[in-house]
């Protein structure tokens, strides 16, 4: 088929997570930027995280019923079930294929949107988001005509990294003090920033429950901004409010531009997204990959900011006592040290150029049609 070299229009297929579903939204808004005209539409998961992100900006989306592969036979047969039926609305959305880019953000939404995108002549540019590409990338490479990374990747054929791609709202504006009041937190106080990224962490909202009442006093004078799991966030409030320590608890915050601005440290996890905002806020954090990653892409993803000095890499409480007391022991010693804070901050590299806005230039680039 010949497709035209500009697209008019624009897919994302991916979703799942804040870290899939957020670059894409920010490529859109460049996207935008440079041509308003352009139509765009995520074509994502069923979970609320992804509505979450799309609806504040109103993105046009269409949820699917894809979920991830698995060996255990109900789920295999949900993942079966699931691709069959993406596929069906996917084909609709396709019915008229002309002037139509697919960008794969990866996950087990983007691999059956790309099989019938591929059948359908739609070209497909896959971005790679994580310096271990997961299987769903490495099958989507295959089959794309560019493959764009953020970061360095193995995947064969890759075009240079850009930089990870950031939404505006994940992007500090004002002083740490505006930070801070925007959120009702003390404009004054120095401020703890807790964050198990979009779907919250509960094995870190566990420690904090145990935590608090043995070492409440750790936090004087401190403030705490708590990004918490749904199930975990009534119980933190009240230890909390039990352990006399001002902090702020929410299920989820869509303008994380003002978490990072307003924190002086924070304990986040290790995903390419959460490693790119707290670089661009140079925010001096103790990361905790995700523990049950068969590659260890999270610990891979923090690995280059630790050797810089600018962040610490802990394990996850869930991991076990000697995670726990390692962990406890650095924010012990990061929570009373300010010139260590500031000795991170300072070991943060340059900032990147606007990845999101060269990633869109890409994308709308012409490029020689598959014959």
């Amino acid at each position: 088929m010949t497709m035209p070299s500009t697209p008019s229009r624009v897919i994302f297929a991916g979703g799942g997570t804040g870290g899939t579903v957020g670059p894409g939204i920010a490529i859109a808004e460049r996207l935008l930027d440079l041509e308003p005209a352009l139509k765009i539409l995520f074509v994502c998961s069923d979970r609320a995280v992804d509505r979450r992100l799309l609806d504040p900006g109103g993105w046009s989306c269409c949820p699917t019923p894809a979920c991830s592969p698995s060996a255990k036979p109900q789920a295999a047969f949900r993942f079966a079930s699931g691709w069959v039926r993406t596929r069906r609305l996917v084909r609709e959305i396709l019915a008229d294929p002309s002037r139509t880019r697919v960008v794969a953000l990866g996950g087990f939404v983007a691999p059956p949107v790309v099989r019938e995108a591929v059948h359908r002549g739609v070209p497909v540019d896959l971005l790679n988001l994580d310096r271990v590409a997961g299987r769903a990338n490495q099958w989507i490479a295959k089959r794309a005509e560019r493959i764009l990374t953020a970061v360095p990747t193995e995947l064969p054929g890759a075009l240079p990294p850009t930089g990870m791609p950031l939404r505006r709202c994940v992007l500090p504006e004002g002083s740490a003090e505006t930070c801070r009041l925007s959120l009702g937190l003390d404009p004054d106080r120095p401020t703890l920033l807790i964050t198990g990224a979009s779907q919250g962490a509960r094995s870190i909202d566990q420690f904090l429950l145990h935590l608090l009442p043995r070492h409440s006093d750790w936090f004087d004078g401190w403030q705490i901004l708590h990004l918490a799991s749904e199930d975990s966030t009534a119980r933190l409030e009240e230890e909390y409010s039990v352990s006399g320590i001002h902090a702020v608890v929410l299920p989820f915050l869509d303008r994380m531009g003002a978490a990072w601005g307003a924190a002086d440290l924070a304990i986040t996890r290790g995903g390419a997204s959460s490693i790119a905002e707290l670089t661009a806020s140079r925010t001096p954090s103790i990361v905790l990959p995700y523990p049950w990653h068969e590659d260890n892409h999270q610990l891979r993803n923090a690995t280059e900011l630790e050797q810089a000095g600018a962040i610490v890499i802990r394990g996850d409480p869930a991991k076990g006592l000697a995670a726990i007391t390692a962990l406890e022991s650095s924010l012990a010693i990061l929570l009373r040290t300010p010139d260590a804070r500031a000795k991170m901050k300072a070991s943060f590299p340059t900032a990147d150029d606007d990845a999101a806005a060269i990633l869109a230039r890409v994308i709308l680039q012409p490029f020689e049609p598959s014959s």
